[in-house]
């Protein structure tokens, strides 16, 4: 279906959703109306925020499988590797924004990729975010097992309004969001046991590595030249003593599987 300024069904759905905005159901709602205009097969609401992501609501078909992924691993660390966290830590603010526009010159060869996105999310990814306070972000992601058009992307972007308005809205009665508070993930923890081990640009470059970055846009993002990364890198992995970069992955999340060092 198309949609345009004119459109009824679209007015008529609008008008549904702010009377659902205290409903339990409202995600699912938002989803179904969006549903009638773009193709998701998965989608996730999140609130990003430094210490941790929390999980507000998820696809109600999503299987012990997804569920267990998202909270057992995405939740526990591999949020960090996720582009759109990533690209909104960097700079949290509230809009649209699509896989294509932030993910790194070489996300297909990733961990985050192979370990999570192929797996769960598919093909696509496209995520409304909106700005609560300085810290928190409210996210919703939509997945899909084909690419967006390009004409899907003008319609996802020309509701943005509506969408991030009834976002914000909905905050009034996510009472559980607000005062829960999750403990730091391991990742972080696993950072800050590396002490003195590590120095802080070294650590920068550690989080650009695991988030899949190659050596030219950490370069750009640090402000600094190709070779003084590769500098940074081969240090981070003499110190870690390891080889390659999946064994830096395993080093942080996946603990008990990395290879020992070669002595």
């Amino acid at each position: 279906m198309s949609l345009d300024l004119h459109n009824l069904a679209w007015h008529r759905s609008a008008g549904t959703l702010i009377m659902q905005l205290n409903r339990p159901a409202f995600w699912s709602s938002l989803v179904r109306v969006l549903k009638e205009y773009v193709q998701i097969d998965n989608w996730v609401v999140l609130i990003f925020s430094d210490q941790q992501v929390r999980v507000i609501s998820l696809t109600e078909v999503a299987d012990a499988d997804e569920v267990d992924a998202l909270t057992q691993r995405y939740v526990k660390g591999l949020y960090l590797l996720d582009p759109f966290y990533i690209a909104n830590r960097e700079n949290p603010q509230s809009g649209f924004f699509h896989l294509s526009d932030i993910a790194p010159e070489h996300f297909l060869t990733t961990e985050y990729y192979h370990q999570y996105f192929a797996q769960y999310v598919s093909v696509d990814e496209v995520q409304y975010n909106v700005q609560l306070d300085v810290d928190r972000t409210l996210c919703i992601s939509f997945g899909s097992n084909v690419r967006y058009s390009p004409q899907q992307i003008t319609t996802l972007d020309m509701i943005k309004p509506w969408v991030m308005a009834l976002m914000h809205q909905r905050m009034c009665f996510e009472n559980d969001a607000e005062k829960s508070q999750a403990e730091p993930p391991p990742w972080s923890e696993a950072i800050m046991q590396l002490g003195a081990q590590i120095t802080a640009r070294e650590k920068d470059v550690l989080r650009l590595l695991l988030s899949g970055f190659s050596n030219k846009e950490i370069a750009g993002k640090l402000s600094l030249s190709t070779e003084t990364i590769k500098v940074h890198r081969r240090n981070l992995y003499n110190k870690l003593s390891i080889k390659s970069q999946s064994e830096l992955f395993a080093r942080f999340f996946m603990p008990g599987q990395e290879t020992s060092p070669a002595h």
